[in-house]
């Protein structure tokens, strides 16, 4: 088991190093992106996504997990198996998305004929998706996440640069949409490369049945949980333009930024709870551990954002973005409870306990879209898209505590008990922030936000320090202890 816990925390390293080069890339193409681009270009981007993702969580039937889970070794014929049966669905819905994709347009939004062709190009990237699958999940299978960190550096970089430099070109919506296919080629090319295999195309009823068996109740969950995020792009878009899926967008994107550190640690905490799931008390410890570091980093995000929005939008990302100020801050709030509601189902699903995780994600999407509904129809129209965050953040609440009692008896409790400690240096972070934004409100606007965002996170970091968990300093303490022996000593004065 203690194997199982070293590489989980290498590969989490690597993930997070390598997330945190690709947050410093991705924000600062998002800054240029955002003031060059109006937030229809973006909204159009959205919407043509959407429509190709809403075939795609179709077309993956959980195939990654079922194998990622298994506990034998895989063999050729498996893999085989399952990469034709991915073949023939996703011809199928290239098919349906190029041919059908006017019909579907106009239905979907009469008042936006630009998606047309925005999608028939995004089509092909579900075969991209496709190919790479089978050498992606031997790579995570096993844990090998340092030659995926580097290769998802690059792609990257390529988007980043590629969409950037369109952008500046004129080129509008298909920044996004060319970038967005050149990255899934180089990705494609070289995760193979790190990881070949044999492709065939072949098929064998009983491998087939015992994917399809774990595969399609995993992916039926990942449909029901993306309905809610469904919402944006075709109730707000079809209602309110592609200007208001913009702004929730950006906003959803920019206020909930820390999930991709979530993303990548999950990547890692499911494979590994899969190998330590018939110890249950040990899979408690460790998703306290988790949620631990995440939150951290998540309330943290949620001290800066309160405390410098509106004036971070304005100084950064123009005034034309300011009206999604209110959706940022409601966004950054559901933060918290969207990184529990991740490491807590990844954690029942790598235990068997999917059938439970799929009920609460059924009944919180049909809860937001049901809120989402009624509040875009009900709010006054300038700032209905505003009612995307709420009904989200209302929905979240109401789904996390459940998804946690499903560990055990009493596990809600504990869980919660011991990451209470995390609303004090919130509580302070925020206090000490708001504080120092009334004082220098007159100030030049860079030295406001500046000041305003460190005085926030100076109190939330001295507050930590003394409210967290003995455990958390011990770790600490070890790490600079460990990094002061790394570091070479100062050379002798002549």
């Amino acid at each position: 088991m203690n194997e199982y816990h070293a590489k989980a925390k290498h590969g989490i390293k690597l993930l997070l190093g390598r997330q945190l080069f690709v947050q410093l890339i991705t924000f600062g193409g998002g800054i240029i992106l955002a003031r060059t681009l109006d937030p229809a270009d973006f909204g159009l981007y959205i919407i043509s996504l959407f429509m190709v993702n809403m075939f795609a969580l179709i077309g993956d039937f959980g195939l990654a997990p079922s194998f990622i889970q298994r506990k034998k070794e895989l063999t050729d014929l498996e893999i085989q198996v399952g990469f034709t049966l991915q073949q023939v669905l996703t011809s199928i819905l290239v098919i349906i998305l190029f041919c059908g994709g006017p019909a579907i347009g106009r239905y979907l939004y009469p008042d936006i004929p630009q998606v047309v062709w925005l999608v028939r190009a995004l089509s092909f990237n579900l075969y991209l998706t496709s190919w790479r699958s089978m050498s992606a999940l031997q790579l995570e299978r096993h844990m090998k996440y340092d030659q995926l960190a580097k290769i998802e550096v690059l792609e990257m970089l390529v988007y980043q640069s590629l969409a950037v430099g369109l952008a500046l070109l004129g080129a509008h919506t298909w920044s996004y949409i060319i970038a967005s296919l050149v990255q899934g080629v180089l990705g494609t090319t070289l995760i193979y490369l790190a990881s070949p295999w044999k492709i065939r195309l072949k098929y064998d009823s009983k491998i087939a049945s015992e994917l399809l068996r774990f595969g399609v109740p995993f992916q039926l969950q990942i449909i029901i949980n993306s309905l809610g995020s469904w919402a944006t792009p075709l109730i707000v878009g079809r209602q309110l333009g592609p200007d208001a899926v913009g702004f929730v967008t950006w906003a959803s994107s920019n206020g909930r930024k820390p999930l991709m550190i979530t993303d990548s640690v999950m990547r890692v905490a499911f494979p590994h709870f899969s190998r330590i799931q018939d110890d249950l008390i040990e899979v408690e410890r460790i998703v306290i551990r988790y949620l631990s570091g995440l939150l951290m980093a998540a309330t943290l995000w949620f001290t800066g954002i309160v405390c410098t929005t509106p004036a971070l939008i304005e100084l950064v990302y123009k005034q034309k973005w300011a009206p999604a100020s209110t959706a940022l801050t409601l966004y950054s709030a559901v933060l918290a409870l969207d990184m529990c509601s991740m490491v807590i189902g990844t954690t029942l699903t790598s235990i068997g306990r999917l059938n439970l995780t799929t009920i609460v994600v059924t009944v919180r999407s049909a809860l937001n879209i049901i809120l989402t509904i009624t509040l875009v129809f009900l709010m006054r129209r300038g700032h209905a898209y505003n009612g995307v965050p709420i009904a989200y953040l209302v929905s979240s609440i109401i789904a996390v505590p459940w998804l946690m009692r499903g560990l055990g008896p009493g596990a809600c409790y504990r869980i919660s008990r011991s990451l209470s400690w995390l609303l004090i240096p919130t509580g302070v972070g925020v206090s000490a922030g708001l504080t120092m934004s009334w004082l220098s409100q007159t100030t030049w606007l860079p030295v406001h936000v500046l000041v305003t965002g460190c005085t926030a996170v100076l109190g939330y970091t001295i507050a930590t320090w003394f409210a967290c968990p003995k455990w958390m300093r011990d770790k600490t303490m070890e790490s600079f202890k460990r990094l002061s022996v790394k570091l070479p000593a100062a050379a002798p004065l002549p």
